[in-house]
């Protein structure tokens, strides 16, 4: 069957060249040669100097040493107060906002960091009782009894993983916490086997989480999103609609934040 897809505009090809090159610098941090980079890139001399000198020009990148770039201080300072954490939680506020009352849930964003989960954001549906769930935005919560932990935790190279699970104790934070490292690494492979987390009140009595994680390309997950409900008031037959839903809100996230 012959090709019948339209090669790209030249202007946009031009443009899609500029980007890649400019993603390669910013990554980089001046580390390369530019020659180097380009010749990964595959762009000729002729296009390479013509793409610097535009990137230059519009103050993206600047000479960092001879034949070495990096980003340029116009950036550097237009970025200023933009963490990685900060636009994460802006990107996906919305989507896990409408999630929330979607399901009647609690939704939230975490991350892991030094052996926590740290929540970047938490929406609430209007019709949860007031004072619900123990998470607050921008703070710190075990990893081993939350479901974005083990989201987490699921997917870290085994050496971190073998690491953190010989780090004990784990502490029961109430009667159905699981605290025994062999288990713990059981749940963990369940985990990743299933593809999606559950926190059946092991943080806290009355919490009942589904969590899942946001996907970056080919690389393990460094992010996760988890929607939360009274225990008292779960049905369990509710579980496969509320983690479609989840499935949905993070494959949506995934493609916007990390094409």
């Amino acid at each position: 069957m012959p090709n019948t897809a339209k090669p790209p505009a030249p202007g946009n090809a031009s443009l899609e060249k500029g980007l890649a090159l400019f993603n390669r610098i910013a990554q980089d941090h001046g580390q390369t040669p530019l020659k180097t980079l380009a010749a990964d890139m595959g762009l000729p001399r002729s296009t390479l100097y013509r793409l610097t000198g535009a990137l230059e020009q519009a103050g993206l990148i600047a000479r960092l040493r001879h034949r070495h770039y990096t980003i340029g201080l116009p950036l550097a300072q237009a970025l200023h107060g933009i963490t990685p954490a900060g636009q994460l939680a802006l990107l996906c506020r919305p989507a896990l906002r409408q999630l929330a009352r979607a399901c009647g849930a609690a939704a939230h964003l975490g991350v892991m960091e030094n052996d926590m989960v740290t929540y970047l954001v938490k929406e609430n549906a209007a019709t949860l009782p007031a004072g619900f769930s123990i998470s607050r935005e921008n703070t710190q919560l075990e990893a081993y009894c939350s479901g974005i932990g083990k989201v987490l935790l699921a997917w870290l190279p085994e050496a971190e993983r073998a690491r953190y699970l010989a780090g004990g104790p784990f502490v029961a934070m109430t009667e159905r916490t699981i605290t025994d490292p062999q288990r713990l690494r059981q749940t963990l492979e369940s985990v990743q086997a299933q593809q999606f987390a559950r926190d059946d009140g092991e943080i806290a009595d009355d919490l009942y989480c589904l969590a899942v994680p946001l996907w970056a390309g080919g690389q393990p997950p460094t992010a996760a999103i988890s929607l939360s409900f009274p225990r008292h008031a779960h049905q369990p037959q509710d579980d496969s609609s509320h983690l479609a839903r989840l499935r949905a809100c993070a494959a949506q996230l995934s493609a916007q934040i990390f094409p």
